[in-house]
């Protein structure tokens, strides 16, 4: 995959994450946490909660994929390769 191309899918997913995190006041990565943790019990009897909870947790889980694979295709970041005051202007 190119890295433009995964560059686009996180920041459409991003978008969409930003939905959830705004409709459930917390964000994706603390939902995960939660999710993970199994403090989110309560909210397994109700229908329209667990169905959006499931696409929430897939498109973080997937966001983080990506974001794994951007580091694999970037690769480490060396102190030389970032910009010295000098580049600046």
């Amino acid at each position: 995959m190119a890295l433009d191309n995964l560059l686009s899918d996180m920041e459409r997913l991003e978008k969409e994450l930003c939905h959830f995190e705004a409709r459930f006041g917390m964000k994706s990565q603390d939902f995960h946490d939660a999710m993970q943790r199994g403090d989110l019990g309560e909210f397994d009897a109700l229908d329209d909660y667990r169905i959006e909870f499931v696409e929430w947790l897939s498109l973080y889980k997937t966001w983080a994929s990506l974001g794994e694979g951007y580091r694999r295709l970037a690769g480490p970041v060396m102190p030389s390769d970032a910009p010295s005051r000098d580049d600046a202007g």
